[in-house]
């Protein structure tokens, strides 16, 4: 297949619920050229496809809330979305489930895991797929608009001089009858609001005598080309009638060989319409954000020529205030406000969710609105912002110093900034949102993992798993715990672990350690990894001579007989991250096991280390030998009881016999 990779580099949705599998497969496609846009939900998904319709969107099927099935069908019943390719993605490799997928409308199916050059040579194929079918769609358009437009001629061809005579007389533009010369034959209508002089200074006059050059050149050529061609010629130019400017379409087509029947009519709301969608297809379509909302406003005063123009967004859940998101002042932007909306015409609007307009006479509706006051501001109207879910997030308001014409053309031009606008301000809350997600699951991961660790899980989900030559490994169990859970409320109890587990986190940042794990009223540390530090062994010491020191302290603050028994190893150990599901960073070896065994064989109270450990800080503390203890699996083992830390400068320290 010859493939134009030019034609190819488009803009791809991804939905899905993994924030991961939004992340690696955007990387990758972001560097295959492609724009991508990311969406965590179904209804997420939704809007974004609404509100830029998608080259090609890659779709999970199980997520919560509407699921991928139900998101296709979704695409596929909208008359805009129905024709964007849709490739599914999912674990499931039923056959079953590919059967469903291909039935509500999707034209391919990855199963996960997938391989990227799989995905990108089936992106590639439907994108090219797709450019072959819309080259053949514009010619079958081009067709068609080909054929309409003989059909047209042929009509009008033959329509006879009592259609035509029927057609004058129901008509309320101006029609007048023209010779090759451009002079004035026939009024045929009695409206003539469209004249530029009145009906007697017209009759037997040529153009260029009655109208400005510019627009009597431009009729003078389309009747001279009607009658050469003998075919219908329209025609758009521009008047001042009654002090106003008024865009006029002229409509010629040949009554004769020598004369034509012209057909003016008023398109000037036509022309605000248009102005107003290019403005806002072409002028914002390269904006975003900030200078979005600055070209909108400035685009919509130029249009309807009023002096203030304003795009809010709701400050408050309740909707109780409104901050502006972009103002214009006449001829210029001026700095961001928030205010109350209650007893505003603002409220209106975004209370009863519709379009609303004071053409004239605004203070007297709203007299305790001080800045209309400031702004003398004589009429508004306003249009909410409403999102895809139907809910307003904010308003579009145009302000002026004189009266405001209701009018449709008005209410329409409105509605369509405020469309742009709405999806433009939804867009953003989406990011938010989406940026919230992910530094809460950034959180999370922390709070979970070092942070180094955590770093190389974002670029590499396989199993991690190191060796450490000599780390310094500390376990503690609550002594009394157990009976304390007897005489006092299950969510009394879990409240005093968490105040002492907290307060030792805080000596393991404190200490520069790390902590593994909480087992019921057990906790277990580590000093030396995953970044290796030479003092791991004086770290934990340290650690464990200030737990004692704080099991003394809630011991006293809930007069509970509470005491620590703590263990302590230093050895070799292997610490990583196994598993696909709750990830823990873990320890193993013998030495973790040897440092458990010295926890559970210790005392209340006490802190009782190996001749590893005791060797590494015997010349920094004072220790007392407790002799041989049977260890489990280690036979007997030559033990110490760590005490404390000499005060003051030392150089060696002392062990009690």
């Amino acid at each position: 297949m010859n493939i134009n990779k030019e034609e190819l580099i488009g803009d791809v949705l991804i939905v899905d619920d993994n924030i991961d599998n939004i992340r690696f497969l955007s990387n990758f496609l972001t560097q295959q050229g492609y724009q991508v846009r990311k969406a965590i939900n179904g209804e997420v998904g939704l809007m974004a496809a609404r509100t830029v319709i998608p080259d090609l969107i890659l779709l999970d099927i199980n997520m919560p809330g509407i699921g991928g099935y139900e998101v296709c069908q979704q695409l596929k019943a909208d008359e805009r979305t129905r024709l964007t390719p849709v490739i599914f993605l999912s674990a499931g490799d039923d056959i079953t489930d590919k059967v469903k997928a291909f039935k509500v409308g999707g034209i391919d199916y990855i199963t996960k895991p997938f391989q990227l050059e799989e995905v990108l040579i089936r992106i590639q194929t439907q994108l090219h797929l797709k450019v072959l079918q819309k080259k053949l769609q514009t010619q079958n358009e081009a067709l068609q608009q080909t054929v309409a437009s003989l059909q047209t001629v042929t009509t009008n061809l033959e329509q006879s001089q009592a259609e035509l005579q029927a057609l004058f007389r129901a008509m309320t533009e101006s029609i007048l009858v023209f010779d090759a010369e451009g002079h004035y034959l026939k009024i045929a209508t009695p409206n003539t609001k469209l004249l530029y002089k009145p009906y007697q200074q017209r009759l037997g006059k040529k153009l260029h005598e009655i109208l400005p050059k510019k627009p009597a050149d431009i009729l003078l050529s389309a009747i001279q080309k009607a009658l050469e061609t003998q075919s219908q010629i329209e025609v758009e130019y521009r008047l001042i009638l009654n002090y106003k400017k008024t865009d006029l379409c002229a409509n010629l087509s040949p009554i004769s060989s020598t004369s034509v029947l012209c057909v003016i009519r008023d398109i000037s709301d036509r022309k605000r319409r248009e102005e107003a969608l290019k403005l806002i297809v072409e002028g914002t379509a390269a904006k975003t954000g900030h200078e979005f909302f600055r070209s909108c406003v400035r685009g919509l005063a130029e249009i309807l020529g009023v002096r203030y123009t304003f795009v809010t967004e709701c400050a408050t859940p309740e909707k109780t205030r409104a901050r502006t998101l972009a103002f214009w002042l006449q001829n210029n932007f001026i700095d961001n406000i928030e205010y109350d909306l209650k007893g505003t015409p603002c409220y209106e609007v975004i209370e009863n969710k519709e379009y609303s307009c004071y053409s004239d006479d605004i203070i007297n509706w709203f007299p305790e609105n001080q800045d209309l006051v400031e702004l003398k501001a004589r009429s508004y109207a306003g249009i909410p912002l409403i999102d895809s879910t139907g809910n307003v997030i904010g308003h579009l308001a145009v302000l002026d110093t004189n009266p405001m014409q209701d009018d449709q053309t008005r209410e329409l031009v409105l509605r369509i900034f405020a469309a742009r606008a709405g999806a433009e301000l939804e867009r953003q809350i989406t990011d938010r949102a989406l940026q919230e997600s992910q530094e809460r699951s950034e959180r999370l991961l922390l709070n979970i993992l070092p942070s180094t660790i955590a770093e190389r899980l974002k670029q590499d989900t396989r199993a991690i798993a190191e060796q450490f030559e000599e780390v310094t490994i500390l376990f503690a169990d609550i002594v009394g715990f157990t009976s304390l859970s007897t005489r006092v409320k299950p969510d009394e109890l879990v409240n005093i672990l968490n105040e002492i587990f907290s307060a030792f986190d805080e000596l393991t940042e404190k200490h520069g350690l790390e902590k593994i794990k909480t087992i019921g009223d057990a906790y277990m540390a580590v000093g030396g990894l995953p970044l290796p530090n030479i003092n791991h062994a004086e770290s934990v010491a340290q650690m464990a001579l200030d737990m004692q020191g704080a099991i003394a302290h809630f011991e006293a603050k809930y007069n509970e007989p509470l005491q620590m028994r703590i263990g302590i190893n230093t050895g070799s150990v292997v610490a990583g991250v196994i598993g696909m599901k709750k990830f823990i960073y873990d320890l193993w070896g013998d030495a973790v096991n040897v440092a458990s065994r010295m926890e559970s064989s210790g005392l209340p109270g006490k802190i009782q280390v190996t001749e590893a450990t005791y060797e590494r800080l015997k010349n920094h503390y004072i220790f007392e030998q407790r002799g041989q203890v049977e260890v489990k699996g280690k036979g007997e083992m030559t033990t110490y009881w760590l005490l404390q830390r000499p005060p003051g400068n030392f150089i060696t320290g002392r062990t009690i016999s």
